[in-house]
């Protein structure tokens, strides 16, 4: 293995098109945003990350976080654990959630990246696991679309990947509206698809409770965040009056709110985003807690990253898939079928750039 420094960093951010527009509760996007990290070291081995921090406008405070945090390491042999340490007690000030933790993050994955490479090594193997298929769905539609245009769409989905899962958002403006869009889901696939739904925070507990006691014999496969993402107590009595299992996690900023949910009993599954669980270094912790209490663990996006870190998730459920960030990346080797997605055998994480695509979408700042 190669013994490498840290000796530049390059951070770029991009606003990127979507082939489907999110229309969602808590806003509609036709663009998605990233911050694309590049680590560079004393060989010819580049260590790269992505991060979405949802707004545009939130870019540049995460880039000039990233850039200062990463002064701490330039000149060190790159070691992911200790950096990850090192840099969250470097935290203490300007706290351990939100900017910070995202800016940690984008620099543990490309660290990781920059470590796997010079290994010679795909990521989930240099943390001891081996290539698995990984259970997957379909997450970049179905959101709160018009209701006539959910056959076309749902199709799409599945034959997107030769997909057998998909998630659908709920709690629309009535009963009605919610039980036709499943119904109608389930109507073009010939109850031939796993239907994962999420409301996306947007009830309070009553009305969340009406409505899911209301879609609790639809045979959906979870509830994702009915209600505000830190109402862990209202989210365990939703969990214990309803028979459809909740599933939360996208949100916890670090593995803290992971066992605060776990106390309170928030949630039967969970699903922990990379960049705000705290990168790769984050992740592993919080795989090694759910394993503890048993907790199936699924993902939220960066679905390059997160398929290796699911080779080594002991409880590893499923993984989320939204193509949000291709057109700024290469094809290295990710493919899917049957819901199941293969992980190319390569050094590193598999993200490299279409640099052509990274330039168009640039955004100068």
């Amino acid at each position: 293995m190669l013994d490498i420094k840290f000796t530049d960093i390059n951070v770029r951010v991009v606003n990127v098109p979507l082939r489907k527009p999110i229309i969602a509760h808590l806003g509609s996007f036709d663009k998605w945003p990233f911050i694309c990290v590049d680590i560079y070291t004393n060989s010819k081995i580049i260590g790269r990350s992505y991060i979405g921090p949802y707004l545009v406008d939130q870019l540049i405070s995460i880039k000039y976080c990233i850039e200062a945090l990463a002064k701490n390491y330039l000149g060190k042999k790159i070691r992911p654990h200790d950096f990850y340490e090192e840099g969250f007690r470097k935290l203490s000030l300007l706290g351990y959630q939100g900017i910070g933790l995202y800016s940690l993050s984008a620099l543990d994955i490309a660290f990781w990246d920059a470590y796997s490479k010079a290994a010679d090594l795909p990521l989930a193997l240099l943390l001891g696991g081996e290539l698995k298929q990984i259970r997957t769905y379909n997450s970049r539609g179905l959101w709160l679309i018009p209701l006539k245009q959910i056959d076309k769409e749902i199709n799409e989905l599945t034959n997107d990947g030769k997909f057998n899962a998909v998630k659908i958002r709920i709690g629309r403006n009535t009963l009605e509206e919610d039980l036709e869009a499943i119904n109608l889901a389930k109507k073009a696939t010939k109850n031939n698809v796993i239907l994962m739904s999420d409301f996306n925070q947007c009830y309070n507990y009553d009305s969340a409770l009406k409505r899911m006691l209301e879609l609790d014999n639809q045979n959906l496969y979870w509830y994702e965040e009915p209600i505000n993402y830190k109402e862990y107590e209202n989210c365990a009595e939703l969990s214990a009056k309803i028979n459809t299992p909740i599933t939360i996690g996208e949100n916890f900023h670090g593995i803290h709110d992971l066992v605060e949910a776990i106390n309170k009993k928030a949630t039967k599954y969970i699903m922990p985003d990379l960049m705000r669980i705290g990168g790769i270094s984050g992740w592993l912790k919080a795989a090694q807690i759910a394993q503890a209490y048993n907790l199936k663990f699924s993902t939220h996006l960066f679905p390059e990253v997160s398929a290796h870190l699911m080779c080594v998730t002991p409880t590893a459920h499923w993984l989320e898939w939204v193509d949000w960030a291709s057109p700024i990346l290469l094809d290295t080797g990710f493919n899917i079928n049957n819901s199941y997605i293969n992980i190319p055998n390569i050094p590193g994480t598999g993200v490299e750039w279409n640099e052509k695509n990274l330039n168009k979408y640039l955004i100068n700042i």
